[in-house]
């Protein structure tokens, strides 16, 4: 297995289990899809760039190792600086192996992504519309729309995609993305892993999500499960600038997640500090990046609530 992540986080960093900064819809919240919906899950985008070496994480911007045997296709721009500054990663790390990159640079969704579609599980204000996630000048958006939904008045669509093509349990995953300033209104952007099969619920581990309006703060919220018993969540929270690029990243093995932000260590969870019947998350699990509505107020027409330039996912090598 790869190297121990450090253990302290940043100082910014609650203890575990804290709610501090968290709505108390937040906490409850289920960020499920319901069985009229395609695919089965949810949420979530953003940013990364980060390595484990010897105990330690450091940015990478550029490798040229050769790539995993079975690392699925990706699109590249040969390790040049796309619309967030930062490239994309194009090789291993030390302990991970690169199975999949994707910089978006073309006009449509690439293999293996599909849109969200429907009703979320318990959410009155929210509906995705697969109409709100487009791909273009290397980038991908997703958009918000008012009065969108069919099936209720005064309420605004918005968009969400998963990644079902290289399902992994455990690994590291960077998304490189920013969310649009929205004084007033309450779309919550979400980067998550969810598990692969589409039937079990818990396990959910959201390494971003914010309460949309300044984009001032993020959580990283481990739903450990068991299947069907959303108990023993343990939330770390960080205060960010998420309007501006940023790199959000979450290293998954079977003893520990650490959240990272541009390549730094902002937030551990240990094994040991999910309580009974909580199960330490061991099932295949696809990446998500979702925008969701928590509230009434509406945009003034349509506007992007997301934009993600590239997306990273690795193995552990050993």
């Amino acid at each position: 297995m790869p190297p121990v992540p450090p253990v302290e986080p940043a100082p910014l960093t609650p203890p575990p289990d804290a709610d501090a900064g968290i709505p108390a819809g937040a906490r409850s919240r289920r960020k499920s899809r319901p069985a009229d919906v395609r695919k089965p899950w949810r949420i979530t985008l953003v940013l990364a760039t980060a390595a484990l070496s010897a105990g330690t994480l450091v940015v990478v911007h550029n490798v040229t190792d050769k790539r995993h045997p079975n690392a699925a296709p990706h699109q590249s721009r040969s390790g040049l600086p796309g619309p967030s500054g930062v490239p994309m990663p194009t090789g291993n790390l030390p302990g991970w192996q690169l199975t999949y990159s994707q910089d978006f640079n073309g006009t449509t969704l690439p293999p293996g992504w599909d849109t969200y579609s429907g009703e979320p599980g318990g959410d009155p204000y929210g509906y995705w519309d697969a109409a709100n996630v487009t791909v273009s000048n290397g980038e991908l958006h997703l958009r918000t729309k008012a009065n969108d939904d069919p099936q209720s008045s005064n309420t605004y669509s918005t968009g969400g995609v998963g990644f079902y093509g290289n399902s992994q349990e455990y690994g590291m995953y960077l998304v490189r993305m920013k969310g649009d300033y929205e004084p007033g209104l309450q779309i919550s952007n979400i980067a998550l892993l969810w598990p692969a099969d589409g039937n079990t619920w818990p396990p959910e581990m959201d390494f971003y999500e914010d309460e949309g309006a300044s984009r001032s703060g993020f959580t990283a919220s481990l739903h450990p499960g068991p299947d069907g018993d959303d108990c023993c969540v343990v939330r770390n929270t960080l205060a960010n600038a998420a309007t501006q690029w940023h790199t959000y990243g979450i290293a998954w093995t079977p003893t520990s997640i650490t959240y990272t932000i541009d390549g730094r260590t902002w937030g551990v969870v240990r094994k040991s500090q999910v309580s009974g019947p909580g199960e330490w998350p061991s099932i295949p699990m696809n990446l998500d990046l979702q925008s969701q509505n928590l509230g009434p107020a509406q945009p003034n027409g349509s506007i992007e609530t997301m934009t993600v330039d590239w997306v990273a996912e690795y193995a552990p090598s050993s």
